[in-house]
């Protein structure tokens, strides 16, 4: 790849190739009649494993949640039986019972007191008992558990006692989600910041804090640093899952506004084949195929293949994406007690046509949106950003005996970034330049790690679940010398130009990214926790944790300092995470939190003039009450908070600082499922009231912080209609309030509201499914600030068609 080229269209054959390729060779198993009798013959395993080899025989789909089945085996089972005879029979003295979700695919679901051996579907109550299966639309995308809270493990979704949602496989497949913006988008407690489209890894607040490149990820629990998201594709994500507030016990060291997780597909034990032609918006198509099944006849091995392309123009003029991406994982299951999973994957992304970052040297030159053309640039279309990373993992689950068990994980990453962007910056009212921004390779290599021992037990009353453990992370970023051409800060286009005006110009002849690569920063962070979820009774519980975290930062800003300048911070707290949770009913819980946190301090931005300076870590705290409801098939939930951490922001004379204190109190509530039988909601708000306080600036103290908006209301409804079979209308609705554009707050950005329309058909073909999906966004193309920096995106319409097979 050279610095400002396209990778050549061999590598666009090649993936297309071996994306049509596989699926040739994937071709679906014959399948019998469900209620043929056949001949089983399944071996003594857990019922885990059991499932497996009954579904590989039986040639049909058994869908249920990990926690069900955990520490439950099965005596197998030989004979000549119907699928459903099978199923009952290996299900029998579980406490669990098989329901037929359609033509060959059946859920798990608790039996109830009077079960007996037939498969009967539970009734539905108040307590939100669900027979569809987890997230699914059947569901109404209600997911109740999540695989991984941090240290704590997989749990369900109303245990925990901290703010979180999930947004499942299923919606993000009716979202038609080419990346994490898609998701966010529908999140109602996050905010974007910066589109995808302008080159940097995801960028949201929550809860009042955020920025550009700030959004704390996991992947399946693994902490991994901000920049590293840019690795991240939707499309070989099985759920996303957000804890809004501190995760400093959960996952290790992390800025105080939340964190998504990443959760990988996973090897499926029945063969899946999955391939969807799409449109992005623009010319902008796509092709992604999702392959999994089992290796062998006894469900030991299974894999899990996802394989993508995707180029062309977006609804943007001028601005071009491309990404590729092939990402396998294995599942090894060695024994009834011990699963090793691997996984590992290379994608690339390239824009070409940056999303435009606006610089205002006063706010007051700043123009209305609307005056402006939201589907043209106002950089150049040779600005670019390119990411590629190659990644590789392991994991364990080791069950020791019935009271102890071993988590390990371990995950080494190494993402590449370049880019280039042009302005546009205005100094004078109605006109602007176009500074150069250039920026050589850099390369960051990246470990992270965790080992967890956990023990279940009782002591007289009370129930234990402890964890011990170590949570790591390793991180090095190497740049080059010449990181930045001679020419950077010049403007591309000479003089200033109207906004009325969109020139296109040459490159310019620069040449960065030679000679030797030296360390431009490091971080080490260390973990040591333990935590105990006290189980008093039915209703009262407890989780109380304590940390010892230890933070080692190094930065050489040897590019942008005539000497170099080192900045090196070695900090380590002990702090305690206490939760008390109270479930005056089965379908309701409440729960208090108290939590704090050591993360690392920032690291001024490239538009900064102390760029490349690196921050003293940081200490904050939150405060959270809570609840959680499951009433019929809805799940609601409700947080109050309260977040106080040091403020770090770049001030009006483009100096990146700590300064003063930003304490933010806040409710969120949100709302999921099934309102009828036909209707799906997925919706909720934020309330915010964010100060900065004991600031250098005394006249700023009790302002509101830039591009922090107060209040954020969206929903997403879904309507079958019932003289259509298959088919759904969709509607989207995305309210963001009025946001501050500077620290005086003596300039604010108009509230904006959004809305998005689409539908849905599924219809059998060939006894397969095929699913066409489109959706217009942004439908009455409102023009919006974004924020100070970004434009809103301009109306898009993306269409699809998956075919399941």
């Amino acid at each position: 790849m050279t610095h400002s080229g396209i990778p050549r269209r061999a590598a666009r054959s090649t993936f297309a190739m071996a994306l049509l390729t596989f699926a040739l060779a994937a071709q679906p198993l014959c399948a019998q009649a469900a209620g043929a009798i056949q001949h089983y013959n399944v071996q003594a395993a857990s019922l885990t494993q059991a499932l497996a080899g009954f579904s590989a025989q039986a040639k049909i789909t058994v869908q249920f949640a990990p926690a069900l089945t955990q520490g439950l085996s099965s005596p197998g089972l030989e004979g000549d039986y119907t699928a459903e005879q099978g199923l009952a029979m290996l299900l029998a003295g579980s406490g669990l019972e098989a329901m037929q979700l359609s033509d060959r695919i059946y859920g798990l679901v608790r039996a109830s007191a009077e079960a007996d051996s037939t498969l009967t579907l539970p009734d539905v109550n108040i307590s939100g008992s669900r027979a569809s299966a987890d997230g699914s639309e059947a569901a109404g995308y209600v997911s109740e558990n999540i695989s991984s809270v941090g240290a704590l493990g997989s749990m369900k979704l109303q245990d925990t006692p901290f703010s979180m949602s999930v947004t499942s496989q299923a919606l993000i497949k009716n979202l038609q989600a080419t990346s994490t913006d898609d998701v966010f988008k529908h999140n109602p407690f996050a905010q974007l910041y910066s589109p995808k489209s302008a080159g940097y890894a995801s960028a949201i607040t929550l809860r009042g804090f955020g920025g550009s490149s700030s959004l704390n990820i996991a992947n399946d629990g693994l902490r991994f640093s901000t920049l590293a998201d840019g690795g991240n594709f939707i499309e070989d994500t099985e759920q996303l899952e957000v804890v809004t507030g501190l995760t400093g016990f959960l996952y290790g060291p992390a800025s105080p506004g939340g964190l998504a997780n990443y959760v990988l597909k996973r090897p499926t034990y029945q063969r899946y084949n999955s391939v969807t032609l799409g449109n992005a918006g623009g010319e902008n198509y796509y092709l992604h195929g999702d392959f999994g099944g089992p290796i062998d006849s006894e469900g030991k091995f299974a894999y899990r293949l996802n394989v993508l392309t995707q180029d062309g123009e977006t609804a943007i003029d001028l601005q071009k994406r491309r990404r590729q991406m092939i990402s396998l994982a294995l599942d090894w299951n060695v024994s009834d007690d011990l699963l090793v999973q691997f996984d590992a994957s290379h994608k690339e992304s390239q824009t070409r046509g940056l999303t435009s970052y606006w610089y205002f040297a006063d706010q007051a030159y700043r123009p209305s949106a609307s005056s402006l053309d939201t589907d043209k640039l106002y950089s150049q279309k040779w600005a670019f950003s390119d990411n590629q990373t190659d990644k590789a993992g392991v994991r364990a689950k080791w069950r020791l005996n019935d009271t102890f068990s071993v988590r390990a994980a371990f995950a080494a990453q190494q993402y590449t970034q370049e880019y280039t962007y042009t302005g546009p910056q205005v100094d004078a009212p109605d006109r602007y330049t176009q500074p150069l921004y250039a920026f050589a390779p850099l390369q960051t290599q990246e470990y992270s790690g965790y080992l967890f021992l956990d023990s279940q037990f009782v002591t007289g009353p009370l129930g234990h679940t402890l964890t011990l453990g170590f949570q790591g992370n390793s991180s090095r970023s190497l740049m080059y010398e010449d990181h930045i051409p001679s020419q950077q800060y010049s403007s591309v286009t000479g003089a200033a130009v109207s906004l009325d005006e969109q020139p296109q110009v040459s490159k310019p002849d620069y040449s960065i990214g030679h000679g030797t690569q030296h360390i431009s920063s490091t971080s080490d962070t260390e973990n040591f926790l333990i935590g105990d979820i006290i189980t008093f009774n039915e209703q009262w519980s407890t989780i109380l944790g304590l940390t010892h975290t230890r933070i080692s930062t190094y930065n050489n800003d040897f590019v942008y300092s005539a000497q170099p300048l080192k900045t090196e911070y070695d900090k380590s707290l002990t702090s305690p995470s206490v939760s008390l949770i109270y479930k005056p009913m089965p379908w309701l819980t409440t729960y208090a939190t108290y939590i704090e946190g050591l993360q690392s301090g920032g690291i001024a931005p490239s538009r900064a003039i102390n760029a490349g300076t690196g921050l003293a870590p940081q200490i904050s705290e939150q405060y959270e009450i809570g609840a959680k409801a499951s009433i019929g098939e809805t799940l609601a939930t409700l947080a109050l908070f309260n977040i106080k951490k040091p403020n770090a922001y770049t001030n009006t004379d483009r100096v990146y600082v700590q300064d003063g204190l930003q304490e933010n109190n806040g409710l969120e509530f949100s709302v999921t499922g099934k309102v009828t039988p036909r209707l799906t909601i997925v919706s909720g708000f934020t309330l915010l009231d964010p100060e900065v306080k004991k600031g250098a600036t005394r006249a700023n103290d009790g302002n509101s912080p830039v591009n922090v908006a107060k209040q954020l209301a969206k929903v997403y409804a879904e309507y079958d209609v019932v003289s259509a079979p298959g088919f759904a209308l969709t509607g989207r609705a995305f309210y963001t309030g009025k946001q501050y554009a500077d620290e005086a707050n003596d300039y604010r950005l108009p509230a904006f509201t959004t809305y998005d329309a689409g539908a849905r058909y599924r219809l059998p073909l060939a006894g397969n499914d095929l699913t066409l999906r489109v959706n217009v966004s942004n439908l009455t193309d409102k023009k919006y600030w974004l924020n100070n920096s970004y434009l809103g995106d301009p109306r898009t319409v993306a269409f699809s068609a998956q075919l399941e097979f």
